[in-house]
């Protein structure tokens, strides 16, 4: 049996979720400014919750949100695409969706990488460090480090090493 695109993403979600957070995991616009997640803010978990309910709060009070730390733009440009609706719940599940969704559409070349349509590794590595702050991007540092708090803590290296485990699924 074929696994689906979003199940075959696992050893590149497992390591991401290393450096970005857990399904409940929220920030408000300051990388760890909320540890205690969705669940201190409402007293449920985001499995509890609609997309569509994730996306509203997103609008006042939360900005990045779950396993994969989806900011408002990206969250409402993949639900759709993810095959997913307002209703559906902000499940662990959902959320690998999402992920999924978000490389085909916003970051091809990490999808197309591990589909094995190209093999340029470097620029696979390049487009997910720029949607990732906690990806590597250039000798130790993430892309988006020391904004709003970012810093890396996947090394290159092990993003390679992840999406290449993808790749061979």
């Amino acid at each position: 049996m074929t696994k689906s695109f979003h199940q075959r993403i696992t050893p590149l979600a497992d390591l991401l979720s290393k450096g970005e957070g857990n399904w409940n995991s929220v920030n408000r616009g300051y990388a760890g400014d909320t540890p205690g997640g969705i669940k201190s803010i409402t007293g449920k978990g985001f499995d509890q919750m609609t997309i569509g309910q994730v996306m509203r709060m997103q609008r006042y009070s939360i900005y990045a949100v779950g396993r994969y730390q989806f900011i408002p733009t990206t969250l409402r440009s993949v639900y759709l695409r993810a095959g997913l609706s307002l209703r559906d719940k902000f499940t662990p599940e959902n959320q690998n969706k999402l992920l999924a969704a978000l490389l085909e559409h916003k970051r091809p070349a990490v999808a197309n990488y591990i589909k094995g349509k190209h093999n340029d590794l470097g620029r696979a590595l390049d487009a997910l460090a720029r949607e990732w702050a906690s990806v590597e991007y250039r000798n130790g540092r993430g892309y988006y480090d020391s904004v709003g708090g970012n810093r890396a803590h996947v090394t290159r290296s092990e993003a390679a090493i992840a999406m290449n485990a993808a790749r061979a699924v």
